[in-house]
């Protein structure tokens, strides 16, 4: 890269953005600037974080009545503690279990004979242990 040679004068104030600043007209400021920087300091004062929003007072109370509602709802529509299986689905039970033993049956009569296909850890799994 070439880089211009500096200037003979290299002080600060011969830099080209300097310059540029010396030919700025001053600005004054407004007649409501005090009161629009204290409005503006006193808004930065009040803006608070997300967390505290979240703890205030007001969602606090929210979630504890919702915490509440639940808890009522589900001790009173909780099911009684005795439960007496219907004959039909006493049937049913009895009917699933003949025909998960036939099942379990065919897959151990099937893993015996092609032992190869199958590892020690899936053999285990089959007998139950």
């Amino acid at each position: 890269m070439n880089h211009p040679p500096l200037p003979p004068d290299d002080s600060w104030e011969s830099d080209a953005i300097w310059k540029l600043l010396d030919r700025v007209q001053p600005q004054s400021p407004g007649p409501r600037f005090a009161d629009d920087t204290a409005r503006a300091a006193r808004l930065i004062g009040s803006a608070q974080g997300w967390w505290r929003r979240l703890f205030a007072p007001a969602p606090l109370a929210g979630l504890a009545a919702t915490a509440a509602a639940l808890v009522i709802a589900m001790l009173t529509l909780k099911p009684s503690p005795i439960h007496t299986p219907s004959p039909a689905t006493a049937t049913a039970d009895e009917a699933f279990a003949g025909i998960q033993e036939l099942a379990e049956a065919e897959v151990l009569s099937a893993a015996v004979d092609n032992l190869d296909n199958f590892t020690d850890t899936e053999l285990v799994c089959m007998i139950g242990f």
